[in-house]
């Protein structure tokens, strides 16, 4: 039991009596009294108190989350009992979590259920459990809070974000992602696959003239192409200690994941399919797979993976992919390129290359643009400055080697990367070389 303030308020004013009554003895019957009856009422309202069973607690959290996004978790709150219960609550959330809004004050009718609400925001992807609710519960007489905490287990998931797919099925697909920065347009009368006949426009290519179709239909008729459909992509995915580094909250893993999110959503909408291998403290492989199922199962298989400090072997991931992944495709690194990498990701990627098409995507550490940028004030700037400069000019000669070996390379910052490699397949498509 914890004392509220009318209580102390009651004691205060009883400490005020005691101080009068040194000064006036004959108060003495007077303050027996009022302390004998603020005692009983004390004892009595927390006997009621005690007496009192605590309401019923529903938590209403969603299955699944969105990593670094706001998600309302509800509490429904039930009243049995013979009074208005008047309380604080504050539910036990996940350590990894971020909240907002709580506690909560609630006055709960008799026979009433009444429901409230707060925000979480997941800072780690991963299963989750909510253990438990904490209850500050007013006496009768409001001179104590009860505490009580109440078991109400529930579990979550944490996905990697998914919210900007949530956000692009509203809308049609073409124009959002041109709003993201991705450039996604069908082409007119030239492609790689057939995609219907209708009448010609102008500004079509008279190449595009179906000379048949318009014979018989008395009018010019063109051809529509699309791009080539049914191609798989597959992304290997760098779980070692590279991805542990962190921009703002989020590690470079999670951008990673992010980013595969969101082109592997366009290329299921271009008729593709879409797995994953990622490579870490152990090895996950998920086949290349296609239709409205697809993403969820992205999400299922690497919701909880997380980067170990662990060195990665690019050429024993490649072989495996090789035995894995027989039919062409195009195949994604998402790492972050060291010049210690070199040789073994040029080996890695010269496996490949017999058989697939490979894009590697390095993501590069904010933190080296912002040293760029500084004002060189100390002999110490001009070191870090050197350093940073050198740095980054043994990652470029890596990425040089990997682009005079044909493999296609995007070096970008972690909010960039989900347009730079979403826009490099698109392009891959439309100029038809996979």
């Amino acid at each position: 039991m914890i004392p509220r303030r009318p209580l102390l308020l009651l004691l205060a004013i009883l400490m005020l009596g005691g101080l009068a009554y040194a000064w006036y003895p004959s108060l003495g019957t007077i303050m027996l009294v009022a302390v004998l009856v603020a005692l009983l009422l004390a004892a009595a309202d927390a006997v009621l108190a005690l007496l009192t069973e605590p309401p019923g607690i529903k938590r209403n959290a969603h299955n699944s989350m969105s990593l670094a996004s706001w998600t309302d978790v509800g509490l429904m709150i039930r009243n049995d009992t013979w009074r208005t219960l008047r309380m604080q609550v504050y539910d036990h959330y996940p350590a990894s979590f971020k909240a907002r809004g709580l506690p909560l004050d609630a006055a709960v009718e008799k026979g009433r259920t009444l429901e409230v609400s707060y925000a979480v925001r997941p800072t780690e992807r991963g299963a989750v459990t909510f253990p438990a609710c904490d209850l500050r519960i007013a006496s009768p007489l409001h001179l104590w809070w009860r505490r009580k905490t109440l078991p109400v287990e529930s579990h979550s998931r944490v996905y990697p974000n998914y919210s900007t797919i949530s956000k692009l099925l509203s809308y049609e697909v073409s124009n959002q992602l041109q709003v993201s920065g991705i450039r996604l347009s069908r082409r007119r009368g030239e492609g790689i696959e057939f995609h219907q006949l209708r009448d010609y426009r102008e500004g079509d290519s008279q190449r595009s003239i179906d000379w048949k179709a318009t014979a018989r239909m008395s009018r010019l008729i063109a051809r529509e192409y699309q791009d080539e459909r049914d191609q798989q992509l597959v992304f290997v995915l760098d779980a070692g200690r590279r991805m542990l580094a962190k921009d703002a909250e989020l590690s470079h893993f999670d951008h990673a994941l992010n980013a595969m999110l969101l082109l592997s959503f366009v290329a299921l909408r271009q008729g593709d399919s879409a797995g994953i291998m990622s490579v870490g403290e152990s090895r996950s492989w998920l086949p290349p797979r296609k239709g409205a199922d697809a993403i969820n199962g992205l999400l299922n298989h690497v919701y909880d993976i997380q980067p170990t400090a662990v060195e990665i072997d690019y050429l024993a991931a490649a072989t495996d992919l090789a035995v894995r992944q027989r039919r062409r495709s195009l195949v994604i690194f998402l790492t972050n390129i060291r010049e210690e990498d070199s040789d073994d990701l040029r080996a890695a990627i010269e496996l490949l290359k017999r058989r697939h098409l490979v894009i590697v995507a390095s993501l590069r550490e904010r933190a080296l643009d912002v040293t760029l940028k500084q004002p060189i004030q100390t002999f110490e700037d001009a070191l870090l400055y050197a350093a940073t400069n050198q740095y980054l000019d043994s990652r470029r000669e890596s990425q040089r080697l990997l682009q005079a070996n044909g493999v296609f390379v995007e070096d970008c910052l972690s909010d960039e990367l989900p347009t730079a490699i979403t826009n490099r397949y698109l392009a891959i498509k439309r100029a038809g070389i996979l």
